[in-house]
């Protein structure tokens, strides 16, 4: 019994020891996160919203948006998928700028350069589109090889790669602007620096990359090469939805209805 009580106690600690802050919003099973000048935008699809922040917690308006899944925060735009098959591009007060549809069962969006790339859980394929919602091509398919995908779902970009979570396959796999494959990362397990079931990943500047792993309850950090550099917290609750702003991690345990916040140091 002491021995448990010890290991609660543990868990509690590394999870909370770089805290630094929490949100609490009225959300039913939010799906995704963005953070993007000092305002946080919490995807709440099931009340067809995007609920806005400031930073402090304090909620500013919502832009409405019929069943919203997936967002990306680039250069004053908020780039956002939809269950409906659609892609929203708005400004950040939530005027929609363009609207195209997208093929599959879109989850999530990254932007690079001139493309988005939009995860395709029909087909378990990166889908590849230009700026104004012309299809490119498709990479990918189901399967373990190297650029294929079993449960693909979240993913961000770098100035130079797009950073996508492949979670049964237990990896992130790297692609740059044109599709082409670039690298994996990844063992499965459940010890420090292993991955189990990973939800989203999120590149923080510096080389450095925040992987969110739903099974564990860990977000740990990695360099873009895979290579471990820490444990950022562990022992939260279904952690899914992870985005980095300033040297901080914002995680999302959508069963609980918050975001918390991490430091990292480091990082700018």
């Amino acid at each position: 019994m002491r021995k448990f009580a010890i290991a609660i106690i543990f868990l509690i600690a590394t999870s909370l020891g770089a805290l630094s802050g929490e949100i609490k919003g009225n959300w039913k099973f939010p799906s995704d996160i963005a953070i993007s000048n000092g305002k946080l935008y919490v995807v709440d699809g099931l009340n067809n919203r995007i609920a806005v922040y400031d930073l402090y917690g304090q909620h500013l308006t919502d832009i409405k948006l019929d069943s919203p899944f997936g967002i990306a925060a680039k250069d004053g735009l908020l780039y956002v998928t939809s269950q409906k098959g659609k892609l929203y591009v708005l400004d950040e007060t939530g005027n929609i700028e363009k609207t195209f549809s997208l093929k599959g069962r879109p989850i999530d969006v990254a932007k690079l350069r001139d493309r988005l790339f939009v995860t395709d859980g029909k087909t378990e394929s990166l889908d590849i589109y230009d700026l104004n919602g012309k299809f490119i091509k498709s990479v990918g398919g189901k399967g373990s090889a190297p650029g294929n995908f079993v449960g693909i779902f979240m993913a961000d970009s770098s100035k130079k790669r797009v950073f996508v979570v492949d979670s049964v396959n237990a990896r992130i796999q790297e692609f740059d602007k044109n599709g082409n494959y670039v690298n994996s990362f990844g063992v499965f397990g459940i010890e420090e620096g292993d991955l189990f079931r990973p939800k989203s990943v999120a590149y923080c500047g510096n080389g450095t990359v925040a992987v969110s792993d739903a099974i564990t309850g860990a977000v740990q950090l990695f360099d873009i090469y895979g290579g471990f550099e820490k444990v950022l917290a562990k022992g939260l609750y279904y952690p899914t939805a992870v985005a980095c702003y300033k040297g901080e991690v914002f995680v999302l345990e959508p069963l609980k209805n918050r975001v918390l916040t991490f430091k990292i140091q480091g990082v700018k």
